[in-house]
């Protein structure tokens, strides 16, 4: 059996083209993809506890939990912008910016090192779960706005967070793979 915080972490993935395909939707479509979005930006915010409280956190449930997120995230970003409602450029940077960090993660465990937790990167995912609702429901073009411009930020601040914290790891990644 499929412990809780998994299997909340695993709906992210199975709710993504379900809330995707519903937000070009009218009416009662958007109205359930907004509350999706909703309901998988909270899955996301208590698997991570409800693993610790269980003793259960490892490393293969921090990775759906992570990948998951950013899956969601990443594809309703490139929907908004593609219904009007979100700016393109927010998506592809923050697309880009997750792409950099995965190249990141297999760097790191190459050197036998976990990533270390980027603040802003917190902070980008906490915007975002809000991002996506308030679009979808093309409530406020003004906050969906406000909130790309304060997650691109955060996603670009993060990245620049890794690349310090990891440059020890990168120039001897670099130069052995010169040689």
């Amino acid at each position: 059996m499929v412990p809780l915080h998994n299997a909340l972490s695993l709906s992210r993935y199975a709710l993504t083209p379900v809330v995707a395909i519903l937000a070009f939707g009218d009416g009662a479509s958007a109205i359930a993809a907004t509350v999706l979005a909703i309901l998988v930006g909270i899955s996301d915010f208590i698997d991570g506890p409800f693993a610790r409280r269980a003793g259960d956190a490892k490393p293969l449930g921090a990775l759906l939990d992570m990948t998951g997120d950013k899956v969601f995230l990443c594809t309703m970003l490139i929907v908004l912008a593609v219904m009007g409602r979100s700016p393109a450029w927010a998506a592809w940077i923050i697309t880009s910016r997750e792409l950099i960090v995965l190249l990141l993660r297999v760097v790191a465990a190459e050197h036998r090192k976990p990533l270390p937790i980027a603040t802003f990167g917190k902070l980008k995912t906490f915007m975002l779960y809000i991002l996506v609702p308030i679009g979808i429901g093309d409530m406020s073009w003004q906050a969906v706005w406000f909130l790309a411009i304060a997650s691109t930020v955060s996603a670009v601040a993060s990245l620049v967070e890794y690349l310090v914290k990891m440059r020890e790891d990168l120039a001897q990644e670099f130069l052995s793979r010169k040689r």
